[in-house]
């Protein structure tokens, strides 16, 4: 029965997910902090055709840690929960306000942080980028919410510092429909 329970809770996530518009492309004359959407469908094509064993454990809140360890994995819908945070989207850019720092390693963090009176989901969104431009860090937190429905998520990717390759994600967060109970989750995954 728990086993139930956490695949209809996938399938709402990818569910939630896969209403996302389309990302539009960036424009030339605009620099993206990041081309997150291009390197998150590079990396699926990596990973698709590699077939990493992949360690994944799902946790809801009063259960079990359920875990698996799989090759079979559609890294396409596996991966699209960090597509939603990309603000290289022109239409993004008035919203965030922006702050970057060069590492003593040559690594530069950016972090964009929502203004107030913005409405876009994302909260705050930190990446860790390497001095040949690499992902190494993703951290998120994504904020959805009307009058049925609140969904809080904390998303981070890690990668390879050297190649930039995804190395493991992990999603927490907490979801509640009106007339429904909260329900606490996490979903670690490590390559």
């Amino acid at each position: 029965m728990g086993r139930y329970n956490i695949i209809g809770f996938l399938a709402l996530l990818w569910a939630a997910v896969a209403c996302e518009r389309p990302v539009p492309p960036v424009s030339d004359g605009e620099k993206a902090a990041y081309n997150l959407t291009g390197y998150l469908q590079q990396q699926a094509q990596r990973l698709q055709a590699e077939k990493p064993m992949v360690l994944k454990s799902v946790k809801t809140q009063n259960k079990p840690t359920e875990t698996i360890e799989t090759s079979d994995v559609d890294w396409e819908k596996e991966l699209s929960i960090f597509q939603e945070v990309d603000l290289s989207r022109p239409a993004l850019r008035d919203f965030y306000q922006e702050q970057q720092q060069t590492l003593p390693n040559g690594s530069t963090i950016t972090v964009f942080l929502k203004s107030e009176d913005a409405a876009a989901p994302v909260e705050q969104l930190v990446l860790t980028v390497s001095p040949f431009q690499k992902l190494e860090h993703l951290e998120a937190v994504v904020l959805e919410e009307n009058i049925l429905f609140y969904s809080k998520r904390k998303i981070t990717l890690t990668a390879e510092s050297g190649t930039g390759n995804v190395s493991g994600y992990r999603v927490e967060g907490v979801q509640k429909l009106i007339f429904g109970d909260s329900l606490h989750y996490r979903i670690d995954a490590n390559l």
